[in-house]
């Protein structure tokens, strides 16, 4: 796999052109799918953002970078998408609920979004670039070990000196999730691959992340899920086969499986079979194996057919009859089934309507309704609410390709449904009590994590210890960058390389 290394040599606040906003100005790819153009609007919410940064900024006597960095910044961005996309310029009538002054005075714009939640974020990704590193004990050189450069067979162009920290490094993780947002729990996820040696994140290197993110906090910050691929050839060894999940549960402590039943239908899977999720043959073992092992929880991918995945076996219409079959189990569909959202409503709704072991997660799905405007996000959460109910949504980003996972947090955290949309279509309100269900509770319940237990506030906790040493380093700054693809060209560099195929 080619990882993107187009860091500039120039600051960014040299060329105004590069410099990063608080939430993206347009739809990124979680590798998953294909990276559609920006659009008019969103190109009008781009400028206006840029020209209030402008004059907000001045007046502060700040640098740009410095306010859209800060709380006003991020206030900012939300009331632009308001105003272009017609919702007034406070969210009062629905929308992102900022005011004016929340974008001019950051104290009050952190007041504005100072709501605590459990945040419990069940789909983040990183790439494993150099294998497992180790830890230096010397808490001041924590993130200082972390950064390195992508290996010369990675990106050959790129400059390798003491500091610069590598995009989709376990490093670069551990500060966009856990030092620039307010995420609690992280659950690891990984992409499937044909080999061993394809993988960008193997079962292994994700227990070593969540390793590394309980030790420097003190307690549990991570989850892991075991990769799982039922329908490759025993002879496979990407250790990700039905035989393998004793070895995830037992001794790698996967919490749950994560598979894909598109991943297969080409050349580029070694030839392995699609399947679907109620395949008596190659998905009912993998469930039995599940039961005996102690896990009731499975992770589905389903939507984004432009990707690498066979077209036909994401659609969720195989959810029904496993959910029947297994009723002890817990089905997650991951994206909330992407472009068959309303299909994946539907059913839930007329077909699955008594059923609780159903839940619908908001992996990059939340982030392109947010970056459309709220009111796709009133849609898309009005229609989940509507199928689903409160209790069956959970909270998922698809970071750190979307970056800091903290501007999606500030969004639901303020979105309030437009009135407009309760009218019309009779979504309910999404009230704090919501609200907190979504962004953990759910997921809590589900996975067995004590949403109360205290985590980073030990005297000598170590997550807390390497923020003073970062903050001392110059560098508590939110990077305001996504790691996702944007065009159609850097999506088939990333998932093909230079004209070869990666995975085979």
């Amino acid at each position: 796999m080619l990882i993107r290394t187009d860091r500039k040599s120039a600051p960014a606040e040299q060329d105004g052109d590069e410099l990063g906003l608080p939430i993206p100005a347009q739809i990124i790819s979680n590798s998953e799918y294909v990276p559609i153009p920006q659009t008019p609007r969103q190109r009008r919410t781009e400028k206006l953002v840029r020209e209030m940064t402008e004059e907000r900024a001045r007046k502060l006597g700040w640098s740009r970078r410095r306010f859209l960095s800060s709380s006003a910044g991020m206030a900012t961005a939300l009331m632009a998408l308001n105003l272009v996309n017609g919702c007034g310029d406070d969210g009062e009538g629905g929308g992102f609920a900022v005011d004016d002054c929340a974008t001019r005075d950051p104290a009050a714009a952190r007041e504005r979004l100072a709501q605590e939640y459990f945040i419990m974020d069940v789909q983040t990704h990183h790439v494993d670039l150099e294998g497992a590193p180790r830890l230096n004990p010397a808490l001041g050189e924590v993130f200082r070990t972390f950064r390195f450069c992508a290996p010369a067979a990675v990106a050959p162009d790129q400059m390798c000196t003491r500091g610069a920290l590598q995009e989709l490094s376990l490093a670069n993780y551990l500060k966009e999730m856990f030092l620039d947002s307010e995420t609690t729990i992280a659950m690891m996820s990984g992409i499937p691959a044909p080999s061993a040696g394809a993988q960008a994140l193997s079962n292994e290197a994700m227990a070593h992340t969540r390793d590394v993110a309980d030790r420097l906090g003190a307690s549990q910050r991570a989850l892991t899920q075991g990769m799982l691929t039922p329908n490759f050839p025993p002879t496979n060894d990407s250790g990700t086969l039905i035989s393998d999940m004793e070895h995830l549960v037992r001794d790698l402590g996967a919490r749950a499986l994560k598979t894909y039943p598109g991943a297969g239908g080409s050349g580029l899977w070694g030839n392995a079979p699609a399947w679907w999720l109620d395949d008596e043959a190659v998905a009912y073992p993998m469930y039995a194996e599940a039961e005996r092992l102690g896990l009731n929880i499975v992770n589905v991918h389903k939507g984004f057919t432009l990707g690498i995945f066979d077209p036909e076996h994401i659609h969720p219409r195989d959810v029904p009859k496993a959910v029947r079959d297994w009723p002890q189990m817990n089905f997650v569909i991951y994206h909330s089934a992407g472009e068959f959202l309303d299909e994946l409503a539907r059913i839930k709704r007329e077909e699955l309507p008594d059923r609780t072991n159903v839940y619908a997660e908001l992996g990059s799905i939340f982030a392109q309704a947010v970056i459309q405007g709220p009111i796709q996000v009133g849609h898309l959460l009005g229609k989940l609410l509507n199928s689903f109910g409160p209790n069956h949504i959970l909270w998922g980003t698809d970071s750190i390709w979307w970056g800091s996972p903290q501007w999606q947090i500030n969004a639901l955290k303020s979105f309030v449904m437009p009135q407009q949309l309760i009218d019309q279509f009779g979504y309910p309100q999404v009230t704090p009590e919501i609200k907190a269900k979504i962004f953990g509770l759910n997921a809590a319940r589900i996975y067995g994590v004590d949403a109360d237990a205290v985590r980073c506030t030990l005297p000598h906790d170590l997550i807390e210890q390497a923020k003073v040493a970062y903050e001392d380093d110059g560098l508590r700054e939110p990077s305001l960058r996504t790691y996702g693809p944007k065009t159609r060209r850097e999506f088939l560099q990333l998932a093909f390389g230079h004209g070869h195929n990666p995975l085979a």
